[in-house]
């Protein structure tokens, strides 16, 4: 079912309820399997904003968890993390996480002047990595333009901010974070159904590049967040974003 009642909210990590943090944790358990209350916490503890999705009745029925240069700030650029995400199934289709999230994303890179945004996202399952494909133009690992070099400073940053935060988990060679400890894989019924999709471009490249997702390996992914980069609806968002924090930007043409 699409339901597009769902409104974001975006709330400063320190100010959750433990009612509220109930409930993320809820929606965790009821989508991955491995997860643990304390280590969710830990998790939870050293992000900066939390995304909240609201429905009509005020009832959270998605997240997602966001830190500014964990690990440090880099000379140059910044990078967004946006770590545990997750919407209930009853509201897959919804566009308010993409909303809420471009929106912010806008709104620091009008603050931050001539500093560039880079995305760090962590693709547990083919859905996650899908929000690569839909609503950017070029990203790693997958579509970079031809003759780039943006193909290496990104895979740099992804091999810079993985080591930074996960050094024991972080595999180089396969671009993946392989946990000891399970930090949590997608239950199996949801596992299943990439193989409805496996012919679709970005699914394979996800299977090709994560073959151990099921077990919980994770797919590191770098994507720069601007206008240039972001593709339609996204962009869109993006760019109200930015006006919104003061700065009117035209949307160039094109898609």
């Amino acid at each position: 079912m699409t339901d597009s009642s769902l409104r974001y909210h975006t709330i400063d990590r320190a100010r959750l309820t433990k009612g509220q943090v109930a409930r993320m944790f809820a929606l965790m358990e009821a989508n991955y399997d491995c997860v643990r209350r304390d280590q969710f916490e830990r998790d939870l503890s050293w992000k900066d904003k939390v995304l909240l999705l609201h429905d009509r009745h005020g009832e959270i029925q998605g997240f997602t968890t966001l830190a500014l240069n964990p690990g440090g700030r880099p000379d140059g650029y910044d990078v967004l993390y946006s770590g545990d995400t997750i919407i209930d199934h009853r509201h897959w289709g919804s566009q308010e996480l993409v909303r809420g999230f471009c929106h912010h994303a806008g709104r620091h890179v009008a603050a931050a002047g001539t500093r560039p945004l880079y995305w760090y996202l962590l693709s547990k399952g083919h859905r996650t990595y899908l929000y690569l494909h839909l609503f950017t133009r070029h990203f790693f690992p997958g579509r970079m333009p031809d003759g780039s070099g943006d193909g290496e400073r990104l895979r740099q940053i992804a091999d810079r901010v993985s080591r930074r935060l996960f050094p024991a988990a972080w595999r180089p060679e396969r671009g993946v974070l392989q946990f000891a400890e399970g930090a949590g894989q997608l239950k199996p019924a949801l596992a299943d159904t990439v193989a409805t999709r496996r012919h679709h471009p970005g699914v394979a490249t996800f299977l090709e590049r994560n073959p151990g997702f099921r077990h919980g390996d994770e797919l590191v992914c770098v994507a720069r967040l601007s206008t240039e980069n972001t593709r339609r609806t996204a962009r869109r968002y993006f760019d109200e974003g930015r006006r919104e924090a003061g700065t009117a930007i035209p949307c160039p043409i094109g898609r």
